[in-house]
């Protein structure tokens, strides 16, 4: 019966090859972009969970609070926190602390080699789950000076091979400008690409104790770590978690101790990359909104296939009308005929889902070109969140999808009763209309928020790029300090010499040195107060070191005051004195205005220092921070940047002549060089690549939603075909009988659009809250949405009309 079944269902989809076409388009579509948008959100969801025991894993989070409010909402904290919690809370089993995260050069056999590492102890591989091909797990960081390296370093800076890494264990290799080697004590796997935490090289903790000193294990006042701490079997994050405000209190005595008050907060490992709105983040993070919305969209998208092929299926009803009947009379039950039916849908669905599977593999590729992550089709079926678990669940979803998207047509296509469609008196009726009505509102509801949300999402990435930062970076060429050379009495004029001889070269208008660049996150300095002002409370700066040509090479306005002179910088950093504010630092201080702050005096560190100068506010990181307080200090560094305004005519020769003055003046030194537009840009590349991708797959979801209205206004069209030829006899025009068929479903479409509006304007209004400058949410953008649903709709519905109204009402009227 059920291969009889089948092979009916075969030969009537060959008998109507268009209607089939029609139909597997717009499930293979919705399919494919689903398992796509999955894979991502797989990927996504699925960061960190390889470690052994990552639920008990947890970082330790911290927000400071000055006069009550909120200064930082980090994840950086004291050296001393983790060990203090370990020895107070029987619920810590152990911990571990990481430090100096970096770009680290490692060098071999006079051969540098960049490479990402970190500062960490001995507990780092009990707490976390990164295999050792070679060393001990339990020793490796424990000695001063130890380093494990990754297998791609061990390939590419010791050209070795699996057999071949045992053999490195106990050999050197020197890391930065430090004097003494590094003993390579292991080798790790690379990490995996759903981890935050990815480095090529892991440093013992014990080293810096040695040349930074022990306050970097026991400081309760230097906040320049990162804790996680794993939990015992059992114990309640929740409720330890109730415990840290005591702690606070024990340690802290308020703000005494910090200058600010200290709360602490445990974030369980497997949120770190999804929830980002925290500061100093150690590895790379996403918006967790951005990955549920693709989420939402890939249900919208394979709803609105589905419905698609309901629509479609009941539009055929009339045609597959007397075949009903004519098996009726043959003897056929109604659960034979919705078993018939039901194996159509199925069959239908199976071969879409298929192709779907198909495309998504050989379109992966591109996608993972667009979104720069290593996705594959094995995330959808066990490596990926959820493991087996999530592929059970996606295969039940589709199962249940496939039978009830066929249930509907198959129980509306045997309801009709045969003596009726055999006389030929079948007459349309409202049963299910309001079914296939709302399935209709639905995917144009669903449309209108996906219209809405890509036009926010390019409007307020178009606003990012353009605003106004305060300062010009356009053509400005950025080179890494010489990282590998040592500071002695020679470097502050070394660096005035190389920039001398940097604006020597004729494409080079301006140059200037700093500890920092624009996107990355500064330094802070807590508890800083003007002088004189008696028991006022401290506040946060952040601190940039730049030399007296900063503000001009990045044409960034001296508002009151004067500049930086060399003479303001001094070898001896205690001697430096003289500082610059921007207008926010100025106000944070008490001053009303600028020049008011001139020629005054603030206590930071321990030391008075005069303002000589207020510089305007800039963004110094991306639209999504608030602007912050900065004070500026004339330090030297050979460990920060040179920047130089260039020609755009040749840059690349520009770039040539730079790097044969640097390594004239600091040989021995990679030239690693950017341009500061690129660098800053990158801070809103997942939000340009989530612009990208959201707009492509709601496009899809848009035209998939008018198969279904080109569906549902072709069954209606044509059980009014006689009504059709009546009128076009009585005089009716064709763009009367257009304008007559269409304003029904348009006002489907108004409806959906009226119910759609408020749930757009919520989820941007959600998307647009993790920008602290942002858009206004205008009534002409919904309009545009709006405007944009109607011409789908009336385009998908207009092709039946015209045909309907052009048709002879001669050969409408033959059979009445």
């Amino acid at each position: 019966m059920i291969r009889n079944y089948f092979k009916i269902a075969l030969r009537s989809m060959w008998k109507h090859k268009g209607f089939s076409v029609l139909n597997i388009t717009g499930l293979v579509t919705g399919i494919t972009a689903c398992l796509m948008i999955l894979q991502y959100v797989s990927f996504e969801l699925s960061f960190d969970r390889f470690h052994q025991d990552f639920d008990r894993i947890y970082r330790i989070t911290n927000d400071r609070f000055q006069q009550g409010k909120l200064i930082q909402h980090g994840t950086i904290t004291y050296p001393a926190v983790a060990a203090a919690m370990a020895k107070d809370f029987n619920e810590v089993e152990t911990y571990t602390t990481l430090a100096n995260p970096g770009t680290f050069s490692l060098q071999k056999d006079r051969k540098i080699f960049e490479e990402k590492g970190v500062y960490t102890d001995g507990r780092f591989l009990s707490v976390f789950t990164f295999p050792l091909v070679a060393g001990n797990r339990a020793t490796a960081l424990k000695a001063p000076h130890s380093i494990i390296i990754s297998e791609s370093n061990a390939q590419r800076i010791f050209n070795a091979s699996p057999d071949d890494y045992a053999g490195l264990i106990g050999q050197t290799i020197k890391v930065d400008i430090d004097t003494e080697p590094y003993q390579i004590t292991g080798i790790m796997k690379d990490f995996p690409a759903a981890s935050h935490l990815k480095y090529g090289a892991l440093m013992s903790l014990e080293t810096l104790s040695l040349t930074w000193g022990e306050w970097i294990k026991n400081s309760w006042e230097s906040s320049d770590v990162w804790h996680y701490a794993k939990l015992r079997p059992g114990a309640d994050a929740a409720a330890l978690e109730k415990k840290f405000p005591a702690f606070s209190s024990r340690y802290f005595c308020g703000d005494k101790v910090s200058g600010s008050v200290e709360q602490f907060f445990l974030q369980p490992l497997c949120d770190v990359h999804l929830v980002s709105d925290y500061e100093y983040e150690i590895g790379k993070v996403n918006n967790g909104k951005a990955v549920w919305t693709m989420l939402i969209i890939a249900a919208f998208i394979l709803l609105i296939a589905w419905i698609n092929y309901v629509n479609l299926a009941t539009a055929r009803s009339l045609e597959r009308a007397r075949e009903v009947g004519v098996r009726k009379v043959a003897g056929a039950t109604s659960g034979q005929l919705i078993g018939q039916f039901l194996s159509e849908s199925v069959l239908l669905n199976v071969l879409a889902l298929a192709l779907g599977i198909g495309l998504a593999v050989v379109l992966q590729p591109v996608l993972n070109n667009v979104i720069g992550k290593p996705l594959s089709f094995a995330l959808l079926v066990g490596a990926g969140y959820g493991g087996k678990n999530f592929a059970l669940m996606l295969g039940g979803v589709f199962l249940l999808g496939i039978l009830l998207s066929g249930c509907y047509p198959a129980f509306a296509l045997t309801s009709f009763k045969a003596v009726q469609v055999l006389k030929g008196s079948f007459k349309r009726s409202a049963k299910g209309a309001w079914v296939r009505q709302s399935l209709v509102v639905f995917q144009y509801t669903a449309s209108m928020v996906l219209i809405v949300g890509t036009f926010i999402v390019f409007k307020q990435l178009k606003f990012m790029r353009e605003g106004n930062l305060g300062f010009n970076m356009d053509q400005v060429l950025v080179i890494r300090g010489p990282q590998l050379t040592l500071w002695d009495s020679t470097s502050i004029d070394r660096i005035n010499s190389f920039k001398t001889e940097l604006e020597r070269i004729p494409a080079v208008q301006s140059a200037t040195a700093s500890g920092n660049v624009f996107g990355n996150k500064l330094g802070r300095s807590f508890n800083v107060k003007r002088l004189g002002s008696g028991d006022q409370k401290g506040v946060t700066f952040a601190r940039m070191p730049v030399d007296g040509d900063f503000f001009d090479t990045y044409k960034i306005p001296i508002i009151a005051g004067r500049n930086f002179l060399r003479t303001d910088s001094n070898q001896d950093p205690r001697k430096v004195t003289n500082a610059i504010l921007n207008e926010s630092a100025a106000r944070l201080l008490g001053f009303p205005n600028a020049p008011e702050a001139t020629g005054q005096k603030f206590v930071m560190q321990g030391k008075e220092w005069e303002i000589i100068g207020v510089v305007a506010d800039f963004h110094q990181q991306s639209l999504k921070h608030s602007i912050e307080p900065i004070v500026f200090a004339p330090f030297y560094s050979l460990a920060g940047y040179f920047s130089m305004k260039i020609n755009a005519a040749d840059p690349a020769r520009s770039i040539a002549t730079v790097r044969e003055q640097y390594n004239a003046f600091f040989p021995g030194n990679n030239f690693d060089y950017f341009f500061m537009d690129e660098r800053f840009n990158e801070q809103y590349r997942d939000d340009q690549v989530f612009g990208k991708v959201s707009s492509f797959f709601s496009l899809l979801a848009v035209l998939i939603a008018s198969l279904g209205i080109f569906g549902l206004s072709s069954y209606t069209i044509t059980q009014r075909t006689k009504e059709i030829g009546v009128r076009k006899v009585l005089g009716a025009s064709t763009s009367g009988i257009v304008s007559l068929l269409s304003k029904d479903f348009l006002k489907l479409v108004l409806f959906a659009i009226v119910i759609g509006a408020p749930i757009a304007w919520y989820g941007v209004d959600q998307w647009l809250s993790d920008f602290a400058y942002r858009i206004h949410i205008e009534w002409w953008m919904f309009m545009i949405a709006a405007a944009v649903s109607l011409l789908i709709a009336f385009a998908s519905v207009s092709f039946q009309s015209v045909r309907a109204a052009l048709m002879d009402p001669v050969k409408s009227l033959r059979n009445e």
